[in-house]
């Protein structure tokens, strides 16, 4: 897994962890998302609970108007309610699926059909009490206008003090049964002290009046709708005690129906707030492991990006350092990885060409050391061919001095002819001598030469090679600034990343100024290569005409000595040729006049070339110093 997670590209190590990131928020948004809709269904819950509270309320407020009024649009009103009030607790079946909540449904349902049938034998009772009430309404106005008859007969027939009595009787029967009417309306019993005295009063106060005729027949009929009367009002108190009876079943079952709905409603609340509480809960515990997960793939995320960049910037920071003993190879695959590699490989190639430079110039220090002796051995043959000149000319002069003595004493000509020709004989090995050193010096000369264009070639590679390390660094400043972007694309998430991106940057900056610094040092080698190159092309030239020049001399010591063997041969001619050989004498003198001359301008190209090794020598030195820098593998 980890192989796998160092392998993946610094985008996707991102995306990974924002992706991650993103993830979680998700869950937590969807966990909150799932609490806040329990929430919401318990509210729901809730809110049907109070609903059919309100609903068995608004049965009980219909059940006792309608036990007031008795009216068939109250019934209706009832049963409506009742029936509404069913199809709702039924339907909160499919709302409430708990044990407990279900039971209490069932049990509020079973309560309203018991609600159901009471008040159905309510609305019987109150229909016998309505009829009761309807008769009872007849027989009073039936008595009331006997009553009234009956006093109006009385004041045609009777006197003063019958018809008080009567108006006293009638006004006693009014207020009676205004009482008894008020109680049957209310459906409340009759009180006691009008069965007990009052209507047994009023029955005497009737039967006592005196009447006669017409008023008699009224007497008897009032006396006989009273007593029905009385009757009737004996059959409604059992029907009253039965209606109110009746009307506290009602009130009972509501009052079961509104405990049982109310511990619907604690129930609903109290799960309620034991949902929150697991909400919370579970909210908070995802949150949690949301923000440890996050944090735990922040730092995987991180040693992932920030690890191998450190690694890196330690690897080029050894580079810049000038160490290139050290192999820098990693397994990774993203784009650090790569980069490592590349650093790796940069500092293999740097190494040998800094190995390979380093033995140029080892072998252009042993080289020049060599020429610079030559250099020296050859202007001492030099001085040395310039005083036996000296003496080849000494000799010349001698000898012209001479001729004039040749004809008077030809043995002291041959003597003299014979000494010359020695004297030749050894300045012509002189002479081959100095060609060959010459010739050998040419040859040092052109391998100098070689070996300067090596080293300017070389040279030239370390200046592709700078161009190489100056393309890395710029590449690398390139991956550090997007880094850096990234990094600030990641807040504070990524604010480690940032300054680790900002050191690569710096590092790869140093690289760059190292990179120009070497780059003016080279540019300086190859100009001192390219002059003392140029010095040695003219040491070349002239020792190569130096050598001419010797083959000449050379040339012209063979034709000496074919003078001499002719001189030799002519010695008993002296005489005659005295002459010509005093003007041979004069081309001698010149000729070696002018090999002297050859001599000085040879012995002068000599320390040129002794100052072009020196200067050659001071510059390898100083690149043997430059190159001391760099720490290679032997």
């Amino acid at each position: 897994m980890k192989s796998l997670l160092e392998n993946l590209s610094i985008g996707a190590k991102l995306a990974l962890g924002f992706g991650l990131v993103l993830l979680l928020t998700l869950i937590v948004g969807g966990t909150s998302i799932y609490g806040v809709s329990t929430l919401l269904e318990r509210a729901d819950k809730v809110q049907v609970a109070k609903e059919l509270n309100q609903a068995v309320f608004d049965l009980n407020k219909a059940s006792l108007d309608y036990i007031e009024a008795g009216d068939d649009q109250a019934h209706s009103h009832v049963k409506k309610i009742g029936v509404g009030l069913y199809k709702a607790f039924q339907q909160s079946l499919s709302v409430y699926t708990g044990k407990d909540s279900v039971r209490l449904v069932n049990e509020a349902t079973a309560l309203i059909n018991e609600y159901e049938k009471t008040f159905e034998e309510l609305v019987k009772s109150r229909n016998k009490l309505t009829n009761t009430a309807t008769i009872g309404a007849k027989t009073r106005t039936d008595i009331l206008s006997e009553l009234d008859a009956l006093t109006n007969d009385l004041r045609a027939t009777s006197d003063k003090d019958v018809i008080i009595s009567a108006i006293d009787t009638k006004n006693k029967m009014y207020k009676t049964v205004a009482e008894i009417t008020s109680a049957v309306v209310k459906s409340k019993p009759i009180p006691t002290s009008i069965k007990e005295k009052d209507i047994p009063d009023l029955i005497t106060s009737i039967r006592s009046i005196e009447t006669t005729g017409k008023a008699a027949t009224h007497q008897t009929k009032l006396i006989e709708l009273f007593s029905s009367y009385t009757k009737l009002l004996d059959t409604n108190e059992p029907l009253t005690n039965t209606l109110n009876a009746q009307t506290d079943s009602l009130l009972t079952l509501t009052k079961k129906m509104n405990q049982t709905l109310e511990e619907l409603s604690e129930t609903q609340r109290s799960k309620s707030l034991s949902d929150g509480n697991s909400v919370n809960l579970l909210v908070i515990s995802i949150t949690i492991i949301a923000v440890i997960i996050g944090i735990v793939f922040a730092f995987v995320i991180r040693n992932l990006i920030a690890k191998p960049m450190q690694e890196v910037t330690a690897a080029v920071e050894t580079i810049a350092n000038g160490d290139l003993s050290q192999q820098f190879s990693t397994q990774r695959r993203d784009e650090l990885g790569k980069l490592y590699n590349d650093v790796g490989r940069m500092s293999v190639t740097l190494n040998e060409l800094i190995s390979q430079t380093v033995s140029g110039v080892m072998s252009l220090s042993a080289t020049s050391e060599q020429l610079e002796a030559i250099s020296k051995h050859s202007q001492t043959m030099m001085q040395s061919q310039r005083d036996e000149t000296d003496q080849v000319a000494t000799a010349i002069n001698e000898m012209s001095a001479t001729v004039a003595e040749v004809a008077r004493n030809a043995e002291t000509a041959a003597t003299a002819a014979t000494n010359t020709d020695s004297m030749v004989n050894k300045g012509h090995s002189l002479v081959s001598t100095t060609v060959d050193e010459i010739g050998n010096l040419a040859e040092d000369l052109n391998l100098t030469s070689a070996t300067m264009e090596a080293l300017k070639q070389r040279s030239d590679n370390v200046g592709n090679v700078l161009e190489v390390i100056k393309a890395v660094a710029e590449q690398t400043n390139l991956l550090a600034l997007n880094a850096a972007i990234e990094a600030a694309r990641a807040g504070e998430a990524g604010r480690g990343f940032a300054v680790v991106a900002d050191e690569v940057r710096g590092l790869a900056s140093r690289t760059q100024d190292s990179a120009k610094e070497i780059e003016e040092l080279i540019i300086q080698l190859q100009n001192g290569a390219q002059e003392s190159l140029d010095k040695i092309q003219v040491s070349r030239e002239k020792s190569t005409q130096n050598a001419d020049n010797a083959r000449s001399l050379v040339t012209l010591f063979n034709d000496i000595r074919e003078q001499m063997g002719h001189v030799q041969d002519m010695n008993q001619q002296i005489a005659t040729a005295s002459e010509e050989q005093s003007h041979v004498a004069e081309e001698i003198n010149h000729s070696i006049e002018n090999v002297r001359q050859l001599a000085d301008q040879t012995s002068e190209g000599s320390q040129e070339s002794v100052v072009a090794v020196n200067t050659l020598k001071t510059l390898s030195t100083e690149l043997n110093t430059l190159s001391a820098r760099f720490k290679t593998k032997s």
